[in-house]
């Protein structure tokens, strides 16, 4: 029974979800000293209430912990056969298939974050669409971006589930219409970037040049892509993938239906988990989906285990 790891993104994020880490425990003391050793500032000033109003404290506050989850549960004896990172979940799970280091997440993260609350301070935003499937919503858009600032798809989270991004006055527009038409539900996200479009494509111009000039190895577990929704295998492929992701369209959908059609049938969310095991839940009935929790590592290895061993029987 294969195993994917899932690695969560932006609106997962929570206060304190550093500061709960055995700080003396080995698969966790080197990443936070790193971290802090390349960021000049304590993770404490990271996670908090009012840090986690920064763009750039959320993205690598989720590195960080995506990072670490992943390894404490691989320690356990866990083992992945996929990984896929939602957003910038993709940086943790290119550390996790031996793409990056840690080392060079941390500062790719910190200039992608910070380009984008420079180029973006306020006024923009994105939206979460539910009961809409992408061919349903695209007229729409179509028809209202003749009329308004353009607002794009961003996320293809699940068939029915759909993300986009643009100016907060065009985005309460497109909802309005939306509701008119009979949509199940909306949602204006808590990010104050339009991810994931062509605006940001500047930004997808930087992080090419800086991953270029890294050293950067073969993955160990097949990545799953975010830009095409594939399985990437080499080294070049993924870093094109890591700097095309912020101003393309997230296809997870896509991503996590191949990983499921290639025998996964046990997801697990890294820390923190809840909205990609949700998805995964819906999307695939059939499958074991586990959502890492501080409180309940042991448990969750202990359940791994026992799908496996059920499975083999």
């Amino acid at each position: 029974m294969k195993t994917a790891f899932l690695f969560p993104g932006q609106s997962s994020q929570q206060p304190g979800m550093l500061s709960t880490l055995p700080v003396d425990n080995p698969e966790v003391a080197p990443f936070i000293q790193a971290a802090e050793h390349i960021l000049g500032r304590k993770i404490s000033t990271i996670d908090t209430d009012a840090a986690l109003f920064s763009t750039v404290n959320v993205q690598l506050a989720l590195l960080i912990s995506g990072v670490i989850s992943a390894k404490r549960i691989l320690a356990g004896g866990v083992h992945a056969d996929f990984v896929a990172g939602h957003s910038i979940g993709a940086f943790s799970a290119a550390v996790i298939s031996g793409v990056i280091r840690f080392d060079q997440a941390i500062k790719l993260v910190d200039t992608r974050a910070r380009l984008m609350e420079q180029a973006f301070p306020s006024g923009y935003g994105m939206a979460a669409l539910l009961g809409f499937t992408q061919n349903r919503l695209l007229p729409y858009l179509e028809i209202h971006n003749k009329k308004h600032a353009a607002v794009y798809l961003s996320n293809i989270n699940a068939k029915d589930q759909l993300v986009v991004s643009g100016e907060l006055n065009s985005l309460t527009a497109l909802i309005g219409e939306l509701q008119k038409a009979g949509i199940q539900k909306t949602k204006i996200l808590d990010v104050s970037v339009p991810s994931h479009c062509r605006l940001l494509s500047g930004i997808s111009d930087v992080l090419k040049k800086q991953l270029g000039e890294m050293e950067l190895k073969a993955p160990l577990i097949p990545f799953a892509s975010n830009t095409t929704g594939r399985l990437l295998k080499t080294a070049e492929a993924i870093s094109a993938d890591l700097s095309a992701s912020i101003s393309s369209p997230v296809q997870w959908y896509d991503a996590t239906t191949l990983i499921y059609e290639m025998g996964a049938r046990i997801f697990v969310e890294m820390e923190p988990s809840g909205v990609l095991s949700k998805i995964a839940t819906a999307t695939f009935p059939e499958a074991k989906v586990i959502s890492a929790n501080e409180d309940q590592l042991s448990q969750l290895v202990d359940l791994w285990k026992i799908y496996q061993e059920a499975h083999v029987s």
